[in-house]
């Protein structure tokens, strides 16, 4: 089957997955002056974002034994099922656990459409198509808020949910159409011990991370250790766990999870905190900020579709890797010095578009057909993760920043989806908060660039 029609196939279900983190974000205040929600009002949000994340490498670990098509058939299920209890909600709790059953059908259509893509496509070739794919992306994430508000202001807030209707239809027919030849799989017994204490271990790692988190880390951490022995334990006596350890052993695997965790932490980063720091600091208004934003998704995209094709031109990967995060690290200094604005989103947004390619590349080259769901899962896995430690991480700077620069008694919430008053601070203490995010960020992606320099090795992609 032709690359093309195996990008188009899964291009729904990715901006599917991607396009309901966000579109909740501009309607959430109107959501809750109807439902009469409080400060629990973030965890329609959160919750999406949980269920999407923990469910992951579960889902690909049953397409490689059940097959692609058949587990891309139930997420869209799922996804529809939960879109429509949201949109029938009629108080908070309901719709959390509607966003929550999203999130279970979401986070498969975005596993496996990757899956799918490192099923069709070969290493060399798939670089060039990380730029549609990034492009979808980006699309996706400018156009959930303003579909939100559309809907919002124009029609009914509910619409944010029954709009999912007819698109998951209709990807589920292209699927099916297309795809019916990758729903093969292999027999053997599902771990299902291992898949719990997985979501539970990544459910409780994400909220020990996330500033929303109600729950003291106190009990979470305690949890979390807890589960990742048993986890540890349970998978050692598995015939076939659900987390191989195999993947640990291919050459540049767990390296190039660990460089897309660096590189989607200091992507949120900017894409969180830029924002705030215009509207907060600056007094942009959200859609002047927006539009700056749009300069940092345009780079990505260019970043990622040119290095794509050089690399299925020259089969090299490493150097766009350490250029990546070079002119990443640079940009993110000159947003630290508080100068060249533009430009540095242009830089950033070029060297972290060049990381995608060029990482993904070498996953898909080392993982066998056998363990492909699974290990483009964790993946997957990893690069949301990394996005939601770069925000904690910089909520974090910026609490010390703060605190450190001023003898107020304010406290400051960053949750990355709502703003909080910042009256008591002046715009010259707000700039170093900001100032401190970037610098640290500076120095993050300078350790991504070492860890590149030192450790990833470069492997031909011609098999």
């Amino acid at each position: 089957m032709k690359p093309q029609t195996v990008l188009a196939s899964v291009s729904l279900v990715i901006a599917l997955g991607s396009l309901e983190k966000s579109i909740v974000t501009t309607p959430l205040p109107i959501i809750g002056e109807e439902l009469g929600a409080g400060q629990a009002l973030t965890w329609v949000i959160t919750a999406y974002l949980l269920a999407a994340t923990a469910v992951l490498p579960v889902y690909g670990k049953l397409s490689d034994i059940f097959g692609r098509v058949r587990m891309l058939n139930i997420g869209i299920v799922l996804f529809v099922l939960g879109s429509i209890a949201c949109g029938l909600a009629q108080d908070l709790p309901s719709l959390i656990a509607g966003r929550a059953l999203q999130g279970i059908g979401g986070g498969g259509l975005l596993a496996l459409a990757f899956t799918v893509i490192a099923d069709c496509i070969p290493a060399r070739e798939v670089g060039k198509y990380q730029g549609y794919i990034s492009a979808v992306y980006a699309v996706s994430s400018i156009a959930g808020p303003l579909l939100g508000g559309f809907f919002a202001e124009h029609t009914d807030w509910r619409w944010v949910f029954w709009i999912n209707l007819p698109l998951g239809a209709l990807a589920m027919w292209l699927v099916n159409r297309n795809l019916s030849h990758l729903s093969k799989g292999r027999r053997s017994a599902f771990d299902w011990q291992g898949a719990g204490l997985l979501m539970l271990l990544s459910t409780v790692l994400l909220l020990v991370v996330s500033p929303e988190s109600a729950i003291s880390n106190y009990i979470l951490v305690p949890v979390l250790i807890i589960s990742g022995i048993l986890l540890v334990l349970v998978e050692r006596k598995q015939t076939d766990p659900i987390l191989p350890a195999r993947l640990v052993h291919l050459d540049g695997y767990m390296m190039s999870v660990g460089l897309m965790m660096l590189s989607q932490l200091l992507m949120f980063a900017v894409l969180v905190y830029l924002p705030l720091q215009m509207q907060w600091q600056k007094q942009m208004t959200a859609s002047e900020s927006g539009m700056l934003m749009m300069i940092f998704m345009f780079s990505i995209t260019t970043g990622a579709f040119s290095s794509g094709k050089l690399i299925a031109r020259r089969g090299k990967y490493k150097p766009f890797v350490v250029v990546g995060f070079s002119l990443a690290a640079i940009a993110l200094w000159i947003l630290h010095s508080d100068h060249y604005v533009s430009l540095a989103l242009g830089l950033a947004g070029l060297g972290l578009g060049f990381t995608i390619p060029s990482l993904s590349v070498v996953v898909q080259n080392v993982l066998p057909p056998a363990d492909r769901g699974i290990g483009m899962s964790m993946f997957s896995f990893g690069r949301e993760l990394g996005g939601a430690i770069g925000v904690a991480f910089c909520s974090a700077l910026f609490h010390a920043q703060l605190s450190t620069s001023s003898a107020s008694n304010a406290v400051v919430n960053i949750d990355g989806h709502s703003q909080t008053s910042l009256a008591d601070f002046a715009p010259g203490q707000l700039a170093e908060g900001f100032s401190v995010i970037y610098g640290g960020m500076a120095i993050v992606a300078i350790v991504a660039l070492v860890l590149t320099l030192l450790l990833l090795r470069h492997q031909s992609l011609d098999n």
